[in-house]
């Protein structure tokens, strides 16, 4: 009996493996990362908004009530300086949906278009006259079929096409660029 070994007893609690510990450590970084970019993606923006530095995109867009004037980093431009560059105004159409050409009506397209406005007079016009602005958009891409939509080769052809159709309603050169930050066709 003298040298028998001691066994613990069968209901004892096993004590925790070492691979279990990366597992643990790897799930809360993971969890930490997730929370942490939730909440600057989604808190961050209003956490910003109240101390006043507002993004140039949003000071551009007449929905969100910015100035439209600001600079690089959200804030004024300098004005009457050599050397000091403004950035151009956006106007941003969101949450525009369409059914495409031929789907009917079982397809849509989803898209948001920023338009980079190509002087200072078309900003106020564009905001004044967002829903023109909006419909123009709509019926230029609504004649399109789901397979145009679909082909990323014909993206820069829609937007040359949306150019030239607010250019005849509001003027040349009021647009310089369009992007489309958000283009799902479902």
């Amino acid at each position: 009996m003298a040298n028998e070994t001691p066994q613990e007893p069968e209901d004892a609690p096993a004590a925790p493996t070492k691979a279990k510990l990366p597992l643990l450590i790897g799930m809360i970084a993971v969890g930490l990362a997730v929370g942490g970019a939730t909440g600057a993606a989604l808190l961050g923006p209003m956490v910003a908004k109240k101390m006043g530095k507002v993004t140039p995109l949003v000071a551009a867009d007449s929905a969100h009530g910015g100035d439209a004037a600001a600079g690089e980093h959200g804030t004024p431009a300098e004005g009457g300086k050599e050397g000091a560059t403004t950035e151009s105004a956006i106007h941003v159409l969101d949450n525009m949906v369409l059914n495409p050409a031929g789907s009917g009506g079982a397809r849509y397209l989803l898209l948001t278009v920023a338009i980079e406005v190509g002087s200072p007079t078309a900003i106020e016009s564009f905001k004044a006259r967002d829903a023109e602005l909006r419909d123009i958009v709509l019926s230029t891409l609504g004649t399109k079929a789901v397979e145009q939509l679909t082909d990323m080769a014909t993206r820069e052809q829609f937007k040359t096409e949306i150019i030239k159709a607010v250019d005849e309603r509001f003027g040349k050169k009021s647009v310089k660029r369009i992007y489309f930050p958000q283009f799902v066709v479902q």
